[in-house]
């Protein structure tokens, strides 16, 4: 009350009142702790917010940037094939190589590949020595040759040159592109392009917000 006579605020006032009353029975602060992490804890579970570490959590309010998972997250996960751009392969060649080697994949663009193969009606050969490049991509002998369907940033590691512009474009289509290789050689390339959830847009201006 002293305080407020004084002239100073409410706020000021009360900030200070708290404060005496915290030193003078600090177990009251002791109990409230848990019980605000309890029932913050459980509302985050209710929105779908599963907390690990609380001093993450709380932490949160100084975040500037959010980086997502796109397939599947902000998009549907049902990819398509939208460009086949041939090399040293012709275009079935090239789909039926990488549709054979994506049967043993689990990957939604793998799965996006060998449905296009199935609906061009190419047949499907043989993959041996199949194996998974986390990461970066899968390669097995097909056919006789070695296969590889790698990421851009494979091609990058392994200096494998490739056109830098076509694919930019294609990316700023919001398309996702990915290289065959033919016994170490560029065979040529397979852009699919994903579904944008109806949600994304907003997600990200509440993000924002």
């Amino acid at each position: 009350m002293v305080w407020l006579f004084l002239g100073y605020s409410a706020t000021f006032a009360i900030t200070r009142a708290v404060t005496v009353i915290v030193i003078c029975c600090p177990h009251a602060l002791g109990l409230a702790i848990p019980l605000v992490t309890s029932v913050s804890t459980s509302i985050g579970a209710k929105q779908g917010l599963l907390i690990r570490n609380r001093a993450a959590f709380e932490n949160a309010r100084n975040l500037n940037t959010v980086v997502f998972d796109k397939t599947g997250t902000l998009t549907e996960g049902q990819f398509g094939v939208t460009d086949i751009d041939s090399a040293s392969l012709t275009p079935q060649e090239l789909l039926t190589y990488a549709g054979s080697l994506e049967v043993n994949s689990e990957h939604l663009i793998g799965k996006g590949i060998l449905q296009e193969t199935k609906n061009r009606g190419y047949s499907l050969l043989p993959v041996q020595d199949f194996l998974t490049l986390p990461g970066k991509g899968l390669q097995g002998t097909v056919d006789g040759h070695k296969i590889m369907v790698v990421s851009p940033g494979y091609l990058e590691d392994e200096e494998i040159s490739f056109d830098q512009e076509h694919y930019q474009q294609l990316a700023q289509q919001g398309k996702t592109v990915v290289f065959v290789l033919a016994d170490h050689t560029l065979a040529g390339s397979i852009a699919l392009s994903d579904i944008v959830r109806e949600t994304a847009k907003n997600a990200v201006a509440q993000l924002k917000r």
